[in-house]
């Protein structure tokens, strides 16, 4: 009996830590699309840059769209993109804590790699 209690509070504070990491690990990801999109974007226009973000937040399973986003281009081909959204942290259907993530991404066009 003690054992099997021991093993729930285990499993229940196992299960409370993967719920607080969500919220980051989804913003890693996305923070690393955004990178995909902004170096994409370094060599097409802003509407192009636009359609390959629909498509990769559409393939990730994000509910987000290119509209959320903010997308600047520069005359030196330096593409930035940034995103303010908010996130909950929610355990056993309880919401602990909303938090507010702002996620910016800039890239530079490359000429040549040697």
């Amino acid at each position: 009996m003690k054992r099997i209690l021991i093993l729930a509070i285990f499993l229940a504070i196992a299960w409370s830590l993967v719920c607080v990491g969500r919220p980051y690990w989804d913003k890693y990801w996305l923070g690393n699309d955004m990178d995909a999109v902004a170096i994409y974007g370094t060599k097409n226009t802003i509407a192009h840059t636009k359609a390959f973000l629909n498509r990769k937040m559409k393939m990730a399973g994000r509910a987000f769209k290119a509209e959320d986003f903010t997308i600047e281009k520069d005359e030196n081909n330096r593409t930035t993109i940034s995103i303010t959204y908010e996130d909950k942290i929610i355990i056993f259907g309880q919401v602990v804590k909303t938090l507010k993530f702002t996620v910016v991404r800039t890239k530079k066009e490359v000429a040549a790699i040697l």
